[in-house]
């Protein structure tokens, strides 16, 4: 910015001119500081005297944050779901499935309060079926479900209620053990002959970045993700190498890289783009020493047994750095806004893989506090859900009360949300079997958990049919066709032994449908909607059981089945 004053020209006072360069010199500074606080990340313009205090319920401030947003918006959020609504929506969420008949009818007989509310939220949370859902998710997170062998290692890491922390540490160095961490070493061995996919998608699934476009040139609009980012990151695992299926891992060697102008540039180790870690000088061994590390390799190979770890690991070094009180809140807000998403439909920043300094958040203070009560304790994913659950935002309903709907990440209201194959699977098994499967007082305690564990394992064999939802979820082909045609949906959910023939032992059409509605639904059907069934029934009077066959299917295959809402 310039200013001319041509003395011979002005007309203005030496004391005016003095102001005008006053104002002038205001302005640039005004210029410099805003361009200086467009560079910060978000994280770093927030004072950390404006964030909730430290020792409130995760749920308080959840709530607080988000409707002091709503307020400046002007939007009045949606009200409280019904009870039968939020106990269906809990169940998905926690347990991976629909209420039983049983189980809504136990819950709704003890009442309507924030109280009642938290202690079946706790229950739930402490329930084996709880584990096993948050073991699947995180199965699907870190290898999108894909490996049997590293479900093992999380199920049995769920089950300790290790932290996420100690899942990164454990997934990084990986170091199976058939006791205490098996499976673990399938993270790296899946990864392990592409170091590029290795370091973006450690970036991706455990700091909630993805840095794969500055592999050959700086990002055009994130400033911090350059080349130097990428091969700062990748510099973690370029002395990790495969051998026979296993991960192992050099004491040396150097990555370099080539420039936007071709040249040849060797990598600095460094975190996401901070600066450069120092690190033991790497000293390439001798020839002799090289021929006996082969011979070890080789045979090592053949023993189908895992190379020794290394002296120094820059694995370990990740490790270090990513959780350290410097770096941490990377890894804490990732998993933050992961979960968020998983429970909300929208994460508190989007896409997922986003979360630079630049991305910022919908509710900046609530993701800082969150990400700082997470690391407090222990990065505990069970706490943290457990408040997600029980605050007024995840409670309210989906429905609107006009046609226009609030930006999804005002969280004025709950956004329907597509099963997964794990959650429409177990839902179509457990709905479809007798209503009394699982009631409380009619089951011995010591068997309900056997009765669920078993259901659960029946339905993994539908799974396959179905596509886990993505941002622009539409009902697959072979979804349909498996609902329309397949032998499983005719010969072991309508096959007449469960839900369909205790709706048979009922007298009339009205009982029957009302079953069907709080068995399937989880809730009364209206006097339209028995009306319209009734009369679909009575079209099959001839064929009653067929007709009543049909009806369950057209409302287990119904949209207000197949969505969480």
């Amino acid at each position: 910015m310039r200013i001319l004053l041509h003395p011979s020209r002005s007309t203005i006072s030496k004391t005016s001119a003095r102001r005008v360069w006053a104002l002038a010199l205001t302005m640039v500074c005004g210029a410099m500081a805003s361009a200086a606080a467009a560079s910060k990340a978000w994280w770093e313009k927030l004072d950390p005297a404006t964030l909730p205090a430290a020792n409130l319920p995760v749920a308080e401030v959840i709530d607080r944050c988000i409707d002091q947003k709503l307020k400046q918006r002007d939007v009045a959020p949606a009200l409280t779901a019904p009870l039968e609504t939020r106990l269906r929506r809990v169940m998905l969420d926690l347990h991976g499935r629909v209420p039983t008949l049983g189980e809504l009818e136990a819950f709704l007989a003890g009442g309507d309060s924030a109280e009642v509310w938290a202690r079946h939220v706790d229950r739930l949370a402490e329930s084996p079926a709880f584990d096993r859902h948050l073991s699947n998710e995180l199965n699907w997170l870190l290898m999108d479900g894909q490996s049997s062998e590293f479900q093992k290692y999380l199920d049995l890491a769920v089950t300790k209620k290790k932290g996420w922390d100690v899942v990164f540490r454990e997934a990084i160095v990986g170091q199976a053990d058939p006791e205490a961490r098996p499976g673990v070493d399938q993270f790296l061995r899946q990864r392990v002959m592409d170091t590029d996919r290795m370091a973006n998608d450690v970036s991706v699934r455990f700091f909630g970045v993805n840095i794969s476009c500055a592999q050959c040139h700086d990002h055009p609009y994130v400033k911090d993700w350059t080349q130097e980012t990428y091969y700062g990151m990748k510099s973690f695992f370029s002395r990790t190498f495969d051998n026979g299926g296993f991960a192992g891992e050099r004491d040396y060697g150097q990555l370099s890289f080539k420039t936007t102008k071709n040249q040849e540039k060797p990598a600095t180790l460094s975190f996401l783009g901070g600066s450069a870690l120092t690190e033991p000088a790497s000293m390439e061994p001798t020839e002799e020493k090289k021929k006996a590390e082969r011979a070890l390799l080789e045979q090592l190979k053949k023993d189908k047994k895992p190379p020794p770890p290394a002296q120094y690991s820059r694995r370990a070094r990740l490790i270090e750095t990513g959780l350290s009180p410097e770096q941490q809140h990377w890894f804490a807000r990732a998993i933050v806004n992961r979960v968020w998403d998983r429970l909300f439909g929208c994460g508190l920043v989007m896409p997922l893989d986003q979360m630079h300094g630049q991305n910022e958040p919908s509710h900046p203070e609530l993701m800082q506090w969150l990400a700082r009560d997470l690391t407090a304790h222990g990065y505990d994913l069970r706490r943290l859900i457990r408040g997600i659950v029980t605050s007024r935002a995840w409670q309210r309903d989906s429905r609107w009360k006009s046609d226009t709907r609030p930006p999804r990440n005002l969280f004025a209201v709950a956004h329907p949300r597509p099963l997964t194959p794990r959650q429409y699977a177990m839902s179509l098994r457990f709905t479809a079997m007798e209503p009394a499967y699982l009631a409380p007082g009619k089951v011995k305690p010591g068997e309900i958990e056997q009765r669920i564990a078993g259901t659960e394992r029946s339905a993994s064999g539908y799974e396959r049919w179905f596509e886990r939802p993505g941002e622009d979820f539409q009902v697959s082909v072979d979804e349909a066709l498996f609902l329309s045609n397949g032998n499983d949906v005719q010969s072991q959910l309508l096959d007449g032994s469960g839900l369909v023939k205790s709706m048979e032992s009922l007298p009339g059409a009205a009982e029957r449908i009302r079953l069907a509605g709080k068995a399937i639904w989880q809730r009364e059907l209206s006097e339209e909607e028995i009306s319209l069934l009734a009369s679909y029934l009575e079209v099959r009077s001839n064929h009653p059981q067929a007709g009543l066959r049909q009806m369950v299917w057209a409302m287990l295959s119904s949209a207000e089945f197949r969505f969480n809402h």
